[in-house]
């Protein structure tokens, strides 16, 4: 696959390196990866290709045609939560050890679709979850297709906030777009280190069943990963896959023509629903992360 990733500022007009202090995690990805890099920049967007003959890459290298489909989604969660680790993870195939907070960047890559074999164009939005870009964030919404909401599993705080936060606003801006609650981090769930800094402040880490409390309230799938061990992430954007293109119409007009879905199934797709839930104003919590 050809991997190309977007990184954009709002607020720079010069492009924004990327950091060259990451240091890759020895993983089996990552030592049979054979990356070529090139850089183009235009405004205030640098462009970074890399081409790689690992798995995901290499059926979109080989693509002769352009995607069957092309998605969109966005990823939303309190700041260092690790929304880019799980991005970077996914799309570059490494964890970066370095924290750089993000304004916002894009990720797009080329998996398959597993029923069906078909190439997807996966355009990844990672976002800011710091609240001086609560009124930038919006801009990231429009025409998507998937969210990902995201806590840390380490940050109690962080599940509340998405609640208090990031579930309303999600609702606001795409009342239509299904979500899927991410906890990140999950590696450190029996972390002594991290049990024993929790334990100071009278908080033990996210359970699963807590999470999974917190989805149904959202509507929401809810999924678990380590993007340090690579656990769970390829499961969760397999379930994204399968989301968006189950609920792309031209499938369910495929569908329904197969006699496999009722016609009316496609017009539900696209009916006018009430609007959602203005976002609820509440002081955002904090959390230490180790």
């Amino acid at each position: 696959m050809s991997t190309t990733q977007y990184r954009s500022s709002y607020y720079n007009s010069q492009p924004q390196p990327y950091d060259t202090g990451m240091q890759r995690r020895p993983t089996e990805r990552s030592e049979r990866r054979d990356t070529r890099s090139t850089r183009a920049s235009d405004g205030t967007v640098s462009t970074v290709t890399s081409t790689s003959t690992s798995g995901r890459e290499s059926a979109a290298t080989a693509m002769t045609e352009g995607p069957a489909y092309s998605k969109k989604i966005v990823v939303v969660g309190d700041g260092g939560c690790g929304k880019t680790c799980l991005l970077i993870s996914y799309s570059q195939g490494y964890f970066p050890e370095k924290y750089v907070p993000t304004v916002f960047e894009n990720y797009i890559t080329y998996p398959t679709h597993p029923p069906t074999g078909k190439t997807v164009e996966l355009a990844l939005w990672d976002t800011a979850g710091q609240e001086e870009y609560d009124r930038l964030r919006p801009l990231s919404y429009p025409e998507t297709d998937l969210i990902f909401v995201c806590f840390a599993i380490d940050c109690p705080n962080s599940l509340e906030n998405v609640m208090d936060k990031w579930y309303p606003e999600v609702l606001h801006f795409c009342p239509y777009t299904p979500l899927i609650l991410v906890g990140l981090k999950s590696d450190l769930r029996y972390k002594k280190t991290c049990i024993d800094m929790l334990k100071t402040q009278g908080l033990t880490p996210v359970t699963t069943e807590q999470g999974l409390a917190v989805a149904r309230k959202m509507g929401a799938q809810y999924m678990e990963c380590s993007s340090k061990e690579m656990t769970g992430v390829e499961e969760i954007f397999e379930r994204a896959i399968l989301t968006v293109v189950a609920g792309d119409r031209k499938t369910l007009e495929a569908e329904a023509a197969a006699g496999r879905i009722p016609p009316t199934a496609v017009a539900a797709s696209t009916a006018a629903i009430p609007g959602g839930v203005a976002p609820v104003k509440k002081k955002k919590r904090k959390c230490i992360h180790l």
